[in-house]
């Protein structure tokens, strides 16, 4: 039964960004993080909603003040920067300390962040899933040369488009071997080299809520380019290009029974998720697995966020039923 008072209070762990100016966009460590705006925008709407909130910037100030939040609830929008588990730091304060927290547990994060078993986790339920391969060190760089083109070159371990530029979509081996082998270089952990899906960029968005999931799947459109996504990747460079309109439409027309029923297949099995955001590529009347992101970007202009309000639902609304999912 869902409560008739506010709830408990609710700590934020949240880094901000810095500066957006330290090298190629592409490259940067820091595209997790989120900008001050956001958080700004997070934190005044968990108050207009009547809850009580603390917002730290580090999980080591989380631990420090745990003793203080037994009767609170932690929200994580934290995005850190180097350590391939640093989504599951604030999770695992939270274990450590008996916290109530928001999101996947320690082990739901891994398997998020880690492309290849979300992955087999997708195919196991039902969903497709272009073909790929890992490229974990140099001996495996032919591999790539087995799967179709054009492809996609990728860090296997990282969110927010970290190491993906439009030169990640490679129209010859040869291109995948050279940039698989500067990734493993630059960033110091496995590549994924998939098969590139022309389609619709879309995402199916969803919220726990006691024993029913809130759901929304809508799509990427830029203005006046219906079919921009056909052969364009929504890399980093894309999503910072503020000059170029784009919006999010509700398609839930769109998504067949069946891969609704895999979808949620998907997130039974992934376990204990919050709310999340899996994106992927509509085409031919089905969608494709890309990945899942259980720290969907929670700003209003978010893919996660306006899922929901394109369907009529309030930022306030959003907010206030990922807050409820651990009730």
């Amino acid at each position: 039964m869902k409560r008739t008072d506010p709830g408990p209070p609710v700590v934020v762990v949240a880094d901000e960004i810095v500066s957006r100016n330290i090298g190629p966009l592409w490259s940067r460590r820091d595209l997790e993080q989120s900008d001050h705006q956001t958080v700004q925008q997070l934190l005044t709407t968990i108050k207009a909603i009547g809850r009580e909130v603390v917002h730290y910037h580090t999980p080591q100030e989380l631990a420090d003040n745990a003793s203080r939040h037994r009767d609170a609830v932690v929200l994580s929008i934290y995005g850190g920067e180097i350590s391939r588990n640093r989504m599951a730091l604030v999770p695992a304060i939270c274990e450590t300390h008996n916290l109530a927290f928001i999101g996947p547990d320690v082990y739901g994060r891994v398997i998020a962040q880690d492309k290849e078993v979300s992955k087999r986790l997708a195919l196991d339920v039902g969903l497709k899933t272009p073909p790929w391969r890992i490229i974990r060190d140099h001996s495996d760089l032919n591999s790539a040369r087995h799967l179709k083109l054009p492809c996609v070159v990728k860090p296997l371990l990282e969110g927010s488009s970290i190491g993906i530029s439009q030169k990640s979509l490679v129209r010859n081996h040869e291109d995948a071997v050279t940039l698989a082998w500067e990734l493993l270089e630059e960033l110091k952990q496995p590549v994924l080299v998939e098969e590139f899906i022309p389609g619709r960029e879309v995402a199916f968005v969803a919220i726990e809520s006691g024993s029913d999931i809130h759901t929304a799947y809508s799509e990427m459109i830029v203005e006046g380019s219906p079919d921009f996504f056909q052969q364009t990747l929504f890399h980093a460079e894309e999503k910072a290009n503020r000059t170029r309109g784009r919006t999010v439409v509700n398609i839930d027309s769109e998504l067949s029974n069946e891969d609704e029923e895999c979808l949620l297949a998907f997130l039974r099995a992934f376990g204990k998720f919050g709310y999340c955001r899996i994106d992927g590529r509509h085409t031919e009347g089905q969608f494709h697995f890309l990945e899942m992101t259980p720290d969907a970007w929670i700003d209003p202009l978010g893919q996660f966020a306006m899922g929901f309000t394109q369907k009529g639902w309030t930022y306030e609304a959003v907010i206030r039923e990922v807050l409820a999912s651990i009730d």
